[in-house]
């Protein structure tokens, strides 16, 4: 079959007919992205609307374990299609490994080359013959995507996010999604236009003009975003990732907005301003206060404590147990250099490890890492600041774990377990030496030792370096603590056997709902998952988040 599209010229006529084709399928393409949005939140609402008018029930966690009236509720034609379709969403969860390379979640995988064929659709039908259609529908089309793209991007007002009952994490993965998406289309749009300047012999005169100029500089700028989003680049030095997509992000629009004289400046014009809306939004919500930072001693960990506005505190205080993005402000920068400048972009998330309802102290616990964050906090408190204060500019909350955790992760436990007295909770803490696991206990009563609910393995040998139980200040807490893991119930050393605790906790009861919660490497978290997955295709019904950073 030869190629159906031809390079021809129009009048004038054609050429508006042409201009109002492209108009309209770029609408299409922009309109069709709240289809799958409004079907989900019709979703929610007839789950809730079911839920609101069905006869009443106990509530789940108030049902008695392996009652007749949870198996019968299983075996049912409903209670069976619910497993089915929970055995699916699992399913697509599930990382798709190839050729050794990890392509990601199947849903995005399935989601992604979906939404691109439809979207090629959008770009090829109604074109006829004409090539030059056919290059600026791909143009055309890309552009549409572009709002939305910067609507999954944003952190502090996502309404995506709040129309799915989601998070800014939870979207941001079909932000990625949808770039390389994007990307595509681009690239198709770009290829065919400088074959058209090929075949016409005028490739050299175009590209020196300002339009296809900016259009081609915008494509390698995408390029370059793209490249340094892969997981080896990354993982390399997320900085050149993040200062490189931040830089992309604000020049795309006005080179594009030149670029795309003919039409859909729309678009371009409305992801400006939804970049400069949550920029603005993320400013004014951006807290600039003196923190005290100190070394847990025997370890690489530092403490930041900080003490948050009192007319800003209820928004940490219902949210702590989720992360802030942490910065170092300019007055807080030591030189001029490029180090100085570096901070710029360094917008770092921790996790808040507690919040202080009276003193509105905030407490975030960091690792020294490679990077120039970790490594100037730990030269803030390593350099015998006690009791200076150093300002630092703190960004959030963000995250999904409002509902679980109210003051830390570490309280949370016993606010699950006082709410139902059948819910039975297990943490399993996994640290590589005793003075990881002696800044929680701090300034709280009993401690972590004497939960039974807390199983605490360190997987370091914590007699291998005298500096892991000498301290200053910990001293004794830390040599309490290797003591006891070694004898005290629940409290081992070495690796946690991740198999045997999963296959435990599901045999306790074959009805419970179990919800499963995992920060750490990565590594981890999917052997994690992988038996986890094992019950869920036997029916269990599992909620699972994984607490990462990657992105």
């Amino acid at each position: 079959m030869s190629w159906p599209w031809e390079i021809y010229a129009l009048d004038a006529a054609e050429k508006q007919a042409r201009r109002r084709s492209l108009d309209r399928h770029a609408a299409y393409a922009q309109l069709s992205v709240l289809a799958p949005i409004a079907a989900f939140v019709l979703y929610r609402l007839a789950s809730w609307l079911a839920t609101r008018f069905s006869a009443p029930r106990e509530a789940d966690y108030l049902a008695v374990p392996n009652s007749p009236a949870l198996k019968q509720r299983r075996r049912s034609v409903v209670g069976s299609w619910t497993a089915a379709a929970r055995k699916v969403a699992w399913w697509l969860g599930d990382e798709v490994v190839f050729l050794g390379v990890n392509w990601g979640p199947r849903d995005q995988i399935l989601a992604g080359v979906g939404w691109t064929v439809w979207l090629v659709f959008l770009c090829v039908v109604g074109t006829g013959k004409d090539y030059l259609h056919l290059t600026k529908r791909f143009g055309m089309v890309a552009l549409s995507q572009l709002p939305v793209q910067y609507l999954l991007a944003l952190k502090s007002i996502n309404p995506i996010a709040f129309a799915l009952g989601s998070s800014h994490e939870q979207v941001n993965r079909w932000h990625r999604v949808l770039g390389w998406v994007i990307y595509f289309l681009l690239f198709a749009h770009a290829c065919l236009y400088l074959n058209f300047y090929v075949h016409e012999g005028i490739l050299a005169e175009r590209l020196v003009r300002l339009v296809p100029a900016l259009g081609l500089a915008g494509f390698i700028g995408m390029s370059f975003m793209n490249t340094t989003a892969l997981r080896v680049i990354r993982q390399y030095s997320y900085r050149i990732f993040f200062i490189t997509h931040v830089m992309v992000a604000m020049l795309l629009p006005p080179a594009i907005f030149f670029h795309s004289h003919h039409g859909g400046r729309q678009y371009v014009v409305e992801a400006l301003l939804v970049f400069l809306i949550d920029l603005v939004k993320r400013k004014i919500d951006t807290i600039t206060a003196p923190a005290t930072l100190e070394t847990i001693p025997g370890t690489s960990l530092i403490k930041i404590v900080t003490n948050i506005p009192s007319k800003k505190v209820d928004r940490f205080r219902k949210y702590a147990g989720m992360h802030v993005y942490l910065s170092i402000p300019s007055a807080a920068r030591r030189s001029a250099s490029a180090a100085f400048l570096l901070f710029e972009f360094a917008f770092n998330p921790f996790t808040i490890a507690s919040m202080d309802d009276e003193s509105g102290d905030l407490t975030l616990v960091a690792r020294r890492q490679k990077g120039p964050m970790t490594r100037t906090l730990a030269q803030y408190a390593e350099d015998g600041l006690t009791g200076i204060k150093v300002p630092l500019s703190i960004e959030g909350p963000y995250g999904c774990l409002a509902a679980l955790a109210r003051r830390s992760f570490y309280p949370s436990i016993g606010m699950i377990v006082n709410e139902s007295a059948v819910a039975r909770v297990q943490m399993v803490w996994a640290v590589r030496g005793a003075g990881d696991a002696t800044w929680p206990v701090s300034g709280t009563a009993g401690g972590i030792l004497d939960d039974e609910n807390i199983h605490l393995f360190l997987t370091g040998d914590i007699f291998a370096d005298p500096d892991v139980v000498a301290s200053s200040n910990n001293e004794d807490d830390a040599v309490e603590l290797s003591s006891n893991i070694h004898t005290g119930p629940g409290h081992s050393h070495g690796r946690p056997d991740l198999r045997k605790i999963i296959d435990d906790i599901f045999r306790q009861g074959v009805e419970d709902r179990v919800a499963v919660l995992v920060c750490g490497p990565e590594d981890m978290a999917r052997e994690l998952r992988s038996y986890v997955r094992f019950w869920v295709m036997k029916g269990r019904n599992v909620w699972w988040h994984n607490e990462s950073f990657a992105w």
